[in-house]
C-alpha cells in the first residue's frame, strides 16, 4: 500500500506548537498564558471573610518618595525612579528630581501634572504553590505570585519577603512598606517555622548538630528552634524555627549535614498560621492578626536594641 498524503487529524497534530496544553492553550509556564489560565494551573481561590484595614502609623523620617509612589500603585519603584529623573513628579508645586527625598504629612504630590490619592493599606494572606515565583520582573516569564494574585485584591500588592520557587505555603502580600520591613527584615527576627521534609532518616546527633548553629559560605545560621516532626522508613519531617532570611538558608543548611530536601513549606510567621488556607488560597488578614504581628515585631525589635548610654551625674 503506497503512502499517501496525511490525513487532516495527522496535518493538525504535526502542526501543533509545542509548550501549549493539547486544547491549543498555552501552558502555565507559557510566555504568553493568561493570568487566568496561571491561576487555573496552581489552584488559586479566594477564602471568603476578613477585610482590608487601617493605615499604619506614618514613619517620623518620612518615607523616600520612589517607594511612597510605589504603595500607591503609580507604578514599581524602579519606574518611578525614572519618573522622578525625567521631571514628571511635582512635590508641593515644584518639580522635584531629588531620589533621596523623603514625603512627609501633608506633602502634596503629582504627577505628570495628576495628583497621587492615598491609598487604604492592605494585608493578604496567601499560600504559595511550587513553582511560582517571588518576583515583580515583567520579563520573567514563569508563573509569579503577581500573575496569580493581581485581580484578586482590591489593589497593588507585593510580597512580604520571599519563598523559592520550590517551596510552598504561607506569604504575607501587603502594599504597607513599613510592615513589610518590620516583619520581614531580619534584624527584627519575626519567627517563621517550616516543615522540611528529607530523605532518609534524621538521627538525634544531626538535629543537636543543627541546633548548636552551621557554618555556611555567608556566616553561621542557628535556628530557633529544631524538632522532629514524623518519620517513615523513607522520609524524615523536620520542623525547623528561623528568624534569619538568607537565600535558601534552610536547604543549604540540611545540605551541610548531609540531607536532601524532599518537600519544604512554611506553616507560620509569628503566631499566624497557613491552616485552613488551601494551597493557592489567599484571605485578607483580619485587624487582630495584623495588630498581632506589628506587636511581635516590635516586641522583639526593642529586646534587640542596644541598652540606651547611661548618663553621668553632674558634679557641683
Amino acid at each position: 500500500m503506497s503512502k499517501g498524503r496525511p490525513g487532516k487529524a495527522a496535518r493538525e497534530k504535526a502542526r501543533k506548537p509545542r509548550g501549549k496544553h493539547a486544547s491549543g492553550h498555552p501552558g502555565k509556564g507559557h510566555p504568553k498564558a493568561t493570568v487566568a489560565q496561571r491561576r487555573r494551573a496552581h489552584g488559586v481561590v479566594v477564602a471568603a471573610g476578613g477585610a482590608e484595614i487601617g493605615v499604619t502609623p506614618e514613619n517620623p523620617d518620612g518615607v523616600r518618595l520612589n517607594r511612597w509612589l510605589a504603595e500607591r500603585g503609580v507604578a514599581s519603584r524602579r519606574k518611578c525612579d525614572a519618573l522622578i529623573q525625567e521631571g514628571s513628579v511635582e512635590v508641593n508645586g515644584e518639580i522635584l528630581m531629588e531620589m533621596g527625598y523623603r514625603v512627609q504629612a501633608g506633602d502634596t504630590v503629582r504627577v505628570e501634572g495628576r495628583p497621587v490619592k492615598e491609598v487604604r493599606r492592605l494585608y493578604y494572606l496567601f499560600y504559595k504553590p511550587k513553582g511560582v515565583l517571588c518576583t515583580d520582573d515583567p520579563r520573567e516569564n514563569r508563573t509569579r505570585v503577581s500573575d496569580l494574585v493581581t485581580s484578586l485584591v482590591a489593589g497593588r500588592v507585593y510580597t512580604v519577603g520571599r519563598l523559592d520557587e520550590d517551596s510552598e505555603g504561607l506569604l504575607l502580600l501587603t502594599n504597607d512598606g513599613d510592615f513589610a520591613n518590620l516583619i520581614a527584615h531580619p534584624r527584627h527576627g519575626v519567627p517563621k517555622t517550616y516543615l522540611v521534609q528529607v530523605a532518609g532518616h534524621v538521627t538525634a546527633e544531626a538535629v543537636q548538630e543543627l541546633r548548636d548553629g552551621v557554618w555556611l559560605a555567608d556566616g553561621k545560621v542557628t535556628p530557633e528552634r529544631v524538632r522532629i516532626s514524623h518519620r517513615t522508613p523513607v522520609y524524615t519531617t523536620v520542623e525547623i524555627c528561623m528568624r534569619e532570611g538568607r537565600n535558601r538558608e534552610i536547604r543549604r543548611l540540611l545540605a551541610r549535614v548531609g540531607f536532601k530536601v524532599r518537600n519544604l513549606k512554611r506553616v507560620r510567621i509569628g503566631d499566624l498560621g497557613v491552616k485552613g488556607v488551601k494551597r493557592g488560597g489567599i484571605r485578607p488578614l483580619s485587624r487582630e492578626e495584623r495588630d498581632d504581628l506589628v506587636a511581635v515585631a516590635l516586641r522583639l525589635k526593642a529586646e534587640k536594641a542596644p541598652p540606651a548610654p547611661r548618663r553621668r551625674k553632674s558634679k557641683g
